[in-house]
C-alpha cells in the first residue's frame, strides 16, 4: 500500500492509495525541529507502506532537501530524505506535486498542465507530457515570487511587488485594508464582499486584476494547454471571481490563448496530497 503526505505548518495530511485520508495537528509542535522531525517520520512509516510521497511547502530541491520553507522554518535546512532513510520516498515542493496530481487523476490528456494554489501563499506546478517539471535544481515555477509591480507591496519573502504579495490570504487582506482602513481575515473579507460591501467587493476585484495578469504572464511563458487554479482562497472565492477563462483570453496573445482551457481543483485542502500519492504511484519520477 502506497500513500502521499503533504507536510503543512497546521496540520500534516495524509491520503492513502485505497482512497482513505487523514489530517494530523502538528502545529504545537512544528517550532520544535526535533520533536517535528520525529512526528513527521511517524506519519510517514505508520502502516509500513511500500513506498511514499513527501510533498512540502517551500523550496525543495530534487535530493530532498528544504533550502527554505517560510511557513515551516523547522524545516529550513533539513534533508527529509535522510530524515525518512529507511523507506522508498520521493520528496517534492508540494504545489509541484498538486500540479502532477491535477495531471494524474484529471487531465490526462494534457501535454502542459500549469497549476497555481493560492491560499496562505500562492505557489505554481507544471507537467510537462505526464512529468513534473521542477527545473536544473527543483525550485521551478515559484511564480508567487515573479515581480508583477516594481516598488509594490513587501512579499513574505521579503521582495517588493511578487505575485504573492497581492494574490495570498495576506495580500487580500492588505488590499482591503489599504481600501477600508479595517483589519479582517480573508474569509471576513469575502463573507462582506458576498454581502456585496463596497470595500469588499473593490478589495476582491483588485485581486482578481493582479491574478489575471499574472496568469497571463505565465500563459505567455509556458503556453499551456491547461490552466487549474486551486487552494482555499481559490476555493472560497470562486463564485467571486466571474468568467476567468474568458477575461484571461482576452489579455493573452491569440496564439497561446486559442490553446489553453481553464479549470477549478475540485480536490481541495488533500490536492498536494492526492499528488504526492500519485507520485509515489509511479516509478519512473
Amino acid at each position: 500500500m502506497r500513500k502521499g503526505v503533504d507536510i503543512g505548518g497546521s496540520f500534516i495530511k495524509v491520503y492513502w492509495e485505497d482512497g482513505r485520508r487523514e489530517k494530523h495537528y502538528i502545529r504545537d509542535i512544528s517550532k520544535d525541529g526535533k520533536l517535528f522531525l520525529q512526528r513527521i517520520r511517524e506519519i510517514v512509516f505508520e502502516g509500513y507502506p511500500s513506498s511514499v510521497g513527501v510533498a512540502v511547502a517551500g523550496f525543495t530541491s530534487l535530493e530532498g532537501v528544504v533550502y527554505k520553507s517560510p511557513n515551516i522554518p523547522a524545516l529550513d535546512g533539513v534533508n527529509l530524505k535522510e530524515v525518512l532513510e529507511g523507506i522508498n520516498v520521493k520528496v517534492v515542493n508540494d504545489v509541484s506535486a498538486g500540479a502532477f496530481g491535477e495531471w494524474f487523476y484529471d487531465h490526462r490528456e494534457s501535454r502542459v498542465l500549469l497549476f497555481v494554489a493560492v491560499g496562505t501563499g500562492l505557489g505554481a506546478g507544471l507537467v510537462v507530457n505526464g512529468k513534473p517539471f521542477l527545473g536544473a535544481c527543483g525550485s521551478a515555477l515559484e511564480l508567487g515570487h515573479h515581480t508583477i509591480l516594481l516598488g509594490g507591496e513587501r512579499c513574505s519573502c521579503g521582495r517588493l511587488g511578487c505575485w504573492e504579495a497581492y494574490c495570498s490570504s495576506y495580500g487580500l487582506e492588505r488590499l482591503y485594508r489599504n481600501l477600508a482602513g479595517e483589519d479582517l481575515k480573508d474569509y471576513q473579507i469575502i463573507q462582506r464582499a458576498k454581502e456585496r460591501e463596497t470595500y469588499a467587493l473593490e478589495a476582491v476585484a483588485s485581486f482578481r486584476r493582479f491574478l489575471l495578469v499574472g496568469l497571463m504572464n505565465a500563459v505567455h511563458i509556458l503556453n499551456p494547454d491547461r490552466v487549474v487554479l486551486g487552494g482555499g482562497l481559490i476555493d472560497a472565492m470562486k463564485d467571486l471571481l466571474g468568467n476567468l477563462e474568458t477575461d484571461l483570453k482576452d489579455l493573452c496573445e491569440s496564439l497561446p490563448a486559442k490553446c489553453f482551457s481553464l479549470h477549478f481543483s475540485s480536490c481541495a485542502e488533500y490536492c498536494m496530497a492526492r499528488g504526492a500519492l500519485a507520485l509515489a504511484l509511479v516509478d519512473d519520477i
